[in-house]
């Protein structure tokens, strides 16, 4: 501003009389201004000096004086004096006030000069001038005001834009970086010098150019001075090279002749891309196994029926529509929980996981349902055909024995087979009927596959209403007890009974306990259920005390471990002793063996305070599971029954004779009742009496009995012993 940039320009004002800069000479603007303002003022003197001689005649001056040369030079002299004396008073006042003016221009011009390139604009702005008179000049010192006041709004733009914490970037049509703001160093590491014509495609990771190509070309394409709205994620290497997540919102400024390119405003969201991924994890992958879970399975699975009605659906669809799910059910996973602990059962499952993945297609999703249970969605054209081959390969792969916690451990597996063509006429989703065929193959011996079939939806249907009608039984008083003696072997004397539940159903008669107990465990149902068996079987026995008080008969109750677990389990026993009068030691509850290594200082704690209520505690089916040999120290036992499947064959094999003579033995060294348990022929009552084993049950002896028939056995033995010699 205060040089003249271009040939002909003008200088400054109040810069003397000096030439322009670059040593040019120039016609300087103060100094024409008044030297025309001489021109005018000297001029106009003049012409007054000549015009007034003949208004002097006019005055009364006489005409010989006034036509006098000197008389008229005179006038002329004093026109040009005033000229003059007008001019040099102007020319002071007027030019002092325009010699401030331009010494404020050129401190300013020279302050903003260097502003443009420090980018210092508070000095260049702080320049204003002060307005005293409302003329030309005043308005002068008005607009100039308003210059350093316009340029110091826009040094404040331009502050906010270089230091904000997003990252600005100006691109020309071509992609091509012209202006970049300082914020890339710290968020990406770059300077901004170094980014100023490189191409913004450069930067972007191969898998996300494309879209970012197209959000530009939409932007562009948009319209003059238009804002986009929508955003664009890309991934925009660090200057270190690693890759970081941007979230990008573009303007369209390429029209704007101050701009002349798309802007684009730019944030870092890695860590927030990062947390919806954890999120992600969380809402569609198991955490144990690192499987698609259930949310995500159905989600895939929904996608593929809708897939398959846009083909044509149902069985007239088309093969490449067709899908298939495997529903895998692992048969023994609470039993290793039980003798190994959660952190076992983890293990087991992890194991499984890994050799099903190995025979799972790519294509496939393989997912955990829930905690044991698993299923493999396949679509195309031969799903069906291959959903069976895999169920085979399944098999195969869990047959060998699993090593958790350097233990063998068996599982099997039990699969359903359901595809969308045999679903069709059934009414039945494809998930659904797979777990229906997962049912009936458990049912039918676990540890193999079963096809989905109309009948088994049926047979599911029943086994649901049964699950309806369970809920009501025990308010029905639908249930009742059985009672299958225990005696002397010796003898052939009742010592006692064990109880057993039955549900006599309205419409469907007796209901076997394999057809309802595990689903009483599974609705939590066996709580209040056990607790009425113990209630009942109590009052059961006060009575048969009451009608042979000469008799120690005993009664036993089988309590589940969902039962034992339950916080309420002694103080509802001790209502129900203390409520029938039953002799103390009459009671004795029956717990599976795995009770005895899951949560060992619970299940001591639980189990002595039930001895001081006088109850007895036996270990039913001893000799199946994994508990060492020195917890029957650790535990309060009283009675250990032999397991059934050591009885079956204690008369023919050596080995089941030697494990049952061992358990007599055991039981006698500790002080402990044996109780033999499913003896159903006269040659395994010879074997025991021969190794010593006191007491039995089977129906060698009796089968269970109602409490009327049992009632009638006691008072049978009470006669036959009247009747005795």
């Amino acid at each position: 501003m205060d040089t003249a940039a271009r040939p002909g320009a003008r200088s400054a004002p109040g810069s003397g009389d000096g030439g322009a800069s670059g040593g040019r000479r120039g016609l300087r603007l103060t100094r024409k201004v008044f030297w025309d303002l001489a021109v005018y003022m000297v001029g106009l003197g003049l012409a007054v000096g000549v015009v007034f001689p003949p208004f002097a005649q006019q005055l009364g001056v006489p005409a010989r004086y006034a036509d006098r040369p000197a008389f008229q030079v005179a006038c002329l002299v004093a026109g040009f004096l005033v000229g003059a004396v007008n001019h040099a008073l102007c020319r002071a006042v007027v030019g002092r006030r325009l010699a401030r003016l331009s010494t404020h221009l050129r401190a300013v011009a020279e302050a903003i000069a260097r502003a443009g390139g420090g980018g210092q604009w508070s000095a260049a702005t702080s320049g204003r001038l002060e307005v005293d008179s409302d003329d030309q000049l005043g308005h002068t010192a008005t607009a100039f005001n308003a210059l350093l006041d316009a340029l110091e709004a826009g040094e404040h733009f331009r502050s906010l834009v270089r230091n904000a914490s997003d990252v600005i970037t100006v691109v020309d049509a071509a992609g091509r970086i012209s202006y970049q703001t300082p914020s890339v160093e710290g968020i990406l590491g770059y300077s901004p010098a170094a980014l100023v014509g490189s191409h913004l495609e450069d930067l972007l990771h191969p898998d996300d150019r494309a879209g970012v190509h197209a959000y530009l070309e939409a932007i562009a394409g948009a319209g003059v001075h238009s804002a986009h709205g929508a955003s664009v994620l890309a991934r925009v290497r660090h200057a270190g090279g690693a890759w970081r997540w941007m979230e990008t919102v573009a303007s369209n400024l390429l029209h704007d002749p101050a701009v002349a390119g798309v802007v684009l405003t730019t944030r870092d969201v890695s860590e927030r891309v990062q947390l919806q991924e954890r999120l992600h994890a969380q809402a569609f992958e198991d955490p144990l196994t690192g499987l698609p879970n259930r949310a995500l399975f159905m989600d895939r699975l929904q996608a593929a029926e809708r897939a398959a009605e846009r083909a044509g659906g149902g069985a007239s669809a088309g093969t490449d529509a067709e899908l298939a799910v495997l529903f895998c059910d692992l048969d023994n996973l609470k039993a290793v929980n039980d003798d190994l602990g959660h952190e076992g059962g983890d293990a087991l499952l992890r194991q499984v996981t890994a050799r099903i993945s190995s025979c799972v297609p790519a294509a496939a999703t393989f997912a955990r349902l829930s905690g044991d249970e698993f299923a493999i969605l396949l679509t195309g054209g031969d799903s069906a055909a291959l959903a069976g081959r895999l169920a085979e390969r399944i098999l195969s792969a869990l047959a060998e024995p699993v090593s958790v916690g350097g233990r063998p451990v068996r599982t099997g597996v039990s699969i359903g087979v359901a595809s969308s063509a045999t679903c069709a006429g059934a009414s039945i989703g494809v998930l659904r009927a797979a777990d229906v065929a997962m049912y009936a193959a458990k049912n039918s011996g676990k540890g193999r596959c079963e096809v989905f079939q109309p009948h088994h939806h049926a047979a599911q249907l029943q086994r649901e209403q049964l699950r309806a009608d369970l809920h009501q039984a025990l308010d029905r008083r639908e249930f009742a007890l059985h009672y299958q003696p225990i005696v002397d072997i010796a003898s052939g004397r009742t010592t006692g009974f064990e109880a057993l539940l039955r549900w006599q159903h309205p419409q469907r008669g007796l209901v076997p306990p394999g057809d309802f107990i595990a689903l009483a465990e599974q609705d939590g149902l066996i709580v209040p259920i056990g607790g009425w068996v113990v209630v009942e079987a109590c009052r059961q026995a006060a009575r048969w005390q009451r009608r042979h008080p000469g008799r120690a008969l005993q009664v036993s109750v089988n309590v589940s471990a969902r039962q034992f677990q339950d916080v309420d389990l002694v103080r509802g026993v001790a209502a129900a002793v203390q409520a029938s009068g039953v002799r103390a030691g009459t009671l004795t509850l029956e717990i599976t063996e795995s009770l005895l290594v899951h949560d060992g200082a619970g299940t001591i704690g639980k189990l002595q305070q039930l001895r001081e209520l006088g109850v007895r505690i036996a270990v039913d089916d001893f000799g199946t599971g994994y508990s060492p040999l020195s917890y029957l120290r650790r535990f309060p036992l009283d009675v250990l029954k032999v397991d059934k499947s050591f009885i079956d064959d204690v008369h023919t094999r050596q080995e089941d004779r030697a494990v049952t003579a061992a358990i007599v033995q055991l039981g006698r060294t500790l002080g402990l009742q044996v109780i033999a348990e499913g003896i159903e022929l006269p040659e395994q009552v010879s074997r025991l009496t021969e190794l010593g084993c006191p007491s039995g049950q089977g129906y060698f002896f009796a089968r269970p009995l109602t409490s009327a028939a049992a009632e009638a056995l006691l008072d049978r033995e009470a006669a036959a012993a009247v009747g005795a010699p």
